[in-house]
């Protein structure tokens, strides 16, 4: 009980957009999502955190070994082994989380799209299959969760364009845009326009991901259906608000979704049944989405 409402609690602060969604979610899936949540936001604010990158990165190290080995190392690697117990799925899913994150540690400078889509798989598409059996997920359902995971890193990166910069970190691909870290910080008129360029072509690229996720809501039981529905929509809505209010100026700060829009989001996701409204828009094949990502998933996400 008390790891649940430790895990509530880290998801209250950290994951506002879901833990409101996680109110349309059976108490069960709720506490197991959260728990994985926190286990994600750990593992995030190692590398976020700390101010020796060595130590940082033997850390992440030691986490690893321990999840291969199923070693309860402290309190948040037993919570999670005990937690992977439960649903059963493979200990590949958190590795590559962890592989992902390491990234972090020094200076972020992806090359190209592909760079960008295999970093957002390891550090969320990863999440949206660990998710697949709290959520009671069909396995048809699998690749939607990936796509609908990397969506949501796309409007992450996107939000936080400017506080990555001043972390070193642009993940933006070089070959859309030839600024630095240190030029977005820098902020010059040139390089914003680079940058807002760069960012539409990043929005765009998330639409396409979220579209094809929109289409494994079908593999959900209805109350997993609309609590997942909800936050993406919610998540989305911050790339639509970043451009249509904020002009794309992601230097002004990080683009929040309030409350009321929330609600309204909410709303019209339940009166919809469990669907956003643009669920029914085409998205690329599941093939070309998946194109730079094959090596990096699993045969299967269940332990053998």
């Amino acid at each position: 009980m008390q790891n649940e409402e430790v895990a509530l609690a880290t998801l209250a602060k950290h994951g506002k957009s879901f833990r409101f969604a996680g109110y349309f979610l059976p108490e069960k899936r709720l506490n197991q999502a959260a728990r994985l949540y926190a286990f994600c936001r750990w593992i995030d604010d190692i590398a976020d955190e700390s101010s020796d990158k060595q130590l940082a990165k033997a850390e992440l190290e030691t986490i690893q070994r321990a999840i291969e080995t199923g070693t309860e190392l402290c309190a948040n690697t037993a919570d999670f082994l005990s937690l992977q117990r439960e649903l059963g799925f493979s200990s590949t899913l958190p590795i590559q989380l962890i592989e992902g994150v390491k990234q972090d540690l020094y200076t972020v400078d992806f090359k190209t799209q592909d760079d960008l889509i295999r970093y957002a798989y390891r550090v969320a598409g990863v999440v949206g299959l660990m998710m697949c059996p709290i959520l009671g997920a069909k396995e048809k359902g699998l690749p939607y969760a990936t796509n609908l995971g990397i969506g949501m890193q796309l409007t992450n990166i996107t939000r936080d364009v400017f506080e990555d910069a001043q972390m070193g970190r642009r993940y933006i691909p070089g070959s859309w845009c030839d600024v630095s870290a240190q030029d977005i910080v820098g902020n010059s008129v040139t390089t914003q326009q680079k940058v807002i360029d760069a960012t539409k072509r990043l929005l765009a690229l998330s639409e396409c991901y979220y579209n094809s996720g929109w289409q494994g809501l079908r593999y959900l039981p209805k109350n997993s259906r609309n609590a997942i529905a909800i936050a993406a929509s919610v998540y989305r809505e911050i790339g639509i608000k970043l451009a249509a209010r904020h002009k794309y100026a992601y230097w002004e700060g990080r683009t929040r979704v309030g409350l009321p829009k929330k609600i309204l989001i909410a709303s019209s996701v339940m009166v919809r049944g469990g669907y956003p409204v643009f669920a029914e828009k085409r998205a690329p094949s599941i093939d070309v989405l998946h194109a730079s990502i094959t090596d990096l998933q699993p045969v299967s996400i269940i332990n053998d």
